[in-house]
């Protein structure tokens, strides 16, 4: 049997690093944040077009995930409510009596790489972010200030790779509640800052969770996750935490290409049953 490269779908330019790499025994095609239908007669796909679009809508998501029962932040929509959430005066009036639990964060829908995110503190943040914002557009999640970050790179079979966003000292206070590129540095397993969880085994079980709940193949988790001490400097018997988000096109540096390389081939063995 002719071994053949396998195709990537990607407009990411840190994708290209593993084009024409990874060589396996039938027509293959892997999406990466791709939701282009396929021509030709691909034996494997990895990554469906519905579960890319899944993953790439906030809001498809998060319902997936609430199906799923995936630890994830408390969320709600501006319909969630019915009528009451149809006018921008109702919302505010809404929230408050609801006693909706600020800080909050709203998300655009089709935000990526925190693009998009608004933290709000309170009624009159509410408000004043409103105007003019078409309020379909965005999902609304509770914001918990857990001190760690961890993505997951899962598959069915579990986490193959991982590291933990920790944010740069110089990181400003007003941009220290979100983490990406622009404020954050990777730690890999191997680091003692890792600081990994002791409850690491649960972590992993719900990002597995997440990634079978919108059909993905591969894909990345985003966690925040407890300090592992209690602010007395006792260690914690279990660390809370929620699942951000799910990411079917995450960047590539050099080790997660490497991965990503590795893995994708057992990952397309595996379908093939070899």
């Amino acid at each position: 049997m002719k071994n053949r490269y396998v195709r990537i779908f990607s407009r990411h330019p840190s994708h290209n690093v593993i084009r024409h790499k990874i060589l396996v025994p039938a027509l293959t095609a892997v999406r990466f944040g791709s939701s282009t239908e396929l021509t030709g007669r691909y034996r494997v796909v990895i990554n469906s077009v519905q579960a890319i679009k899944n993953s790439s809508n906030k809001l498809l998501m998060k319902e997936k995930f609430t199906e799923a029962g995936v630890k994830t932040a408390d969320w709600w929509t501006t319909n969630q409510y019915g009528e009451l959430f149809l006018s921008e005066s109702l919302i505010v009036e809404n929230c408050q009596s609801r006693e909706l639990p600020y800080p909050i964060v709203a998300k655009h829908i089709y935000g990526s790489r925190n693009r998009g995110n608004t933290l709000i503190n309170s009624k009159e943040e509410l408000e004043t972010w409103m105007k003019g914002k078409t309020l379909n557009n965005y999902i609304f999640e509770r914001f918990y200030n857990y001190s760690r970050e961890y993505r997951l790179h899962v598959t069915e079979d579990g986490c193959f790779y991982t590291c933990r966003k920790m944010l740069k000292s110089e990181t400003p206070e007003e941009e220290r509640w979100f983490r990406n590129d622009s404020n954050s540095v990777w730690v890999l397993e191997n680091n003692p800052s890792f600081d990994k969880p002791i409850n690491w085994n649960e972590v992993i079980e719900h990002s597995v969770k997440a990634l079978k709940a919108v059909g993905l193949d591969i894909g990345a988790v985003d966690l925040r996750i407890q300090s592992s001490k209690h602010s007395n400097g006792d260690t914690r018997d279990y660390c809370d935490f929620i699942v951000l988000e799910i990411n079917s096109a995450p960047s590539f540096g050099d080790i997660t290409a490497k991965k990503y390389a590795v893995e994708l081939s057992r990952l397309i063995n595996k379908k093939l049953k070899i």
